[in-house]
């Protein structure tokens, strides 16, 4: 049996990281799986990555000759699956090509999309990010996916959701099974999608506990809280910087550090940082870091803090937990499902619980519930997914492969 596998992403998050790591375990034991061969796809960019990955592993690469954009359409990739007589694709992605010609898996991380309709791309937001072509062309793919389209007659309903729900309903009718990276997910597949549970193979993080773990840093400096990751509506960063930036002090001696980029250049950040001039000291922007550096960040920092209003699975706290690192974060269930015992949760809404907690973090004075975490590993993973692509593969037959090449016809 011939299994693709497909990690590009659209940016350097944690679903990018999540389909390298995912890969290199994988890769570690392909050799073990009996009758079955892997082949990965990656962009460009992940090259020097990827084959630090699949260094002395039986598993090869190829690199898209160009990174698509937020909608999936690859034809070359169609031919190659073709041509190569691929048995299944998986993507570590949460979209597939509409056209893609073999039986297909497909990774869901989660649906916040669905769950806070509030925080889903205007078409503003999307052409800032993507350009006005990529809408243009999203705007095709919604007229062909008229039939999934609940809302194609509700002129005030979001653009944006509208595909995004019309993608994934279509999806939940031909995919061949789904993997998602929780039980929360699974669940919200359920209730938002239809989607069976027996369906869906929950494959989870994991940690590389050789580079996240608690690295030796010096005891003197000024404390500091972390914030790691994109910035975006459903992380609510701007909401924690609010709260940081009202908190006793100004936080002083504290400092809060912001790592992974763009934080900075969002304008309602920039709104906030401009009306607390005096305090905005304490906010350091660190940018994109490297994975040693990260680790080292989080063995120093006072707590790691986390405001989502949803995630899937979220490797910083499994990270930052390895490093021993304190983990401040929102009472969600996605999150009670990773680090439950050993996290310090508020509320959703609960700005001054979340104060609280920094004071003490800052402080020292917060119970050491890192202690004793035992970080998942991503080989425990990488064998849930193959026991996932094995069940996929025991539905999928010959007839799928020639429904495809008529697919193949449809580009």
């Amino acid at each position: 049996m011939r299994i693709v596998v497909d990690i590009r992403a659209n940016q350097r998050t944690g679903i990018a990281r999540y389909g390298l790591s995912l890969l290199r375990a994988l890769a570690e034991r392909a050799d073990s799986v009996p009758d079955t061969t892997f082949h990965a796809i990656a962009d460009g960019h992940q090259e020097d990555d990827v084959r630090r990955a699949l260094a002395g592993t039986p598993v090869e690469a190829t690199l898209a000759p160009e990174p698509d954009g937020f909608v999936r359409r690859s034809p070359w990739l169609r031919e190659l699956l073709v041509a190569d007589a691929v048995d299944l694709y998986f993507t570590t992605h949460y979209t597939v090509d509409r056209h893609c010609p073999v039986p297909f898996v497909a990774t869901t991380h989660d649906l916040s999309r669905l769950r806070f309709p509030e925080h889903a791309y205007s078409r503003e937001s999307f052409t800032r990010y993507f350009g006005a072509d990529e809408w243009a062309f999203l705007m095709d793919e919604l007229a062909d996916l008229a039939a999934w389209d609940p809302g194609r007659d509700d002129r005030s309903a979001n653009v944006f959701q509208r595909y995004f729900l019309a993608l994934n309903r279509r999806q939940a009718a031909h995919a061949r099974g789904f993997v998602a990276v929780s039980e929360a997910t699974r669940a919200d597949m359920a209730r938002l999608l239809g989607i069976p549970a027996e369906r869906v193979d929950v494959v989870p993080c994991g940690v590389d506990t050789e580079l996240f773990r608690p690295h030796a840093v010096g005891g003197e400096g000024v404390p500091y809280c972390l914030f790691v990751g994109l910035a975006g509506p459903t992380k609510r960063f701007a909401w924690l910087l609010e709260t940081w930036l009202r908190g006793p002090g100004a936080r002083s001696p504290g400092e809060l550090v912001v790592v992974g980029g763009y934080a900075e250049h969002r304008p309602e950040v920039q709104e906030l940082l401009a009306a607390h001039p005096e305090v905005a000291r304490t906010v350091r922007f660190a940018g994109r870091v490297t994975d040693d550096e990260l680790a080292v960040l989080y063995s120093g920092a006072s707590a790691l803090l986390v405001a989502s209003v949803n995630e899937g699975n979220h490797l910083g706290p499994l990270e930052a937990l390895a490093c021993g690192c304190e983990v401040i974060c929102t009472d969600i269930p996605p999150l009670r499902e990773t680090v439950d015992r050993h996290a310090h949760f508020y509320a959703l809404e609960d700005q001054a619980a979340l104060d609280r907690l920094i004071t003490r973090a800052l402080a020292g004075e917060l119970p050491h519930r890192a202690a004793g975490f035992r970080a998942p590993a991503w080989s425990d993973s990488a064998g849930l997914l193959v026991d996932a692509l094995r069940r996929a593969l025991g539905n999928a037959g010959d007839a799928n492969r020639a429904r495809g090449e008529d697919s193949l016809r449809a580009r």
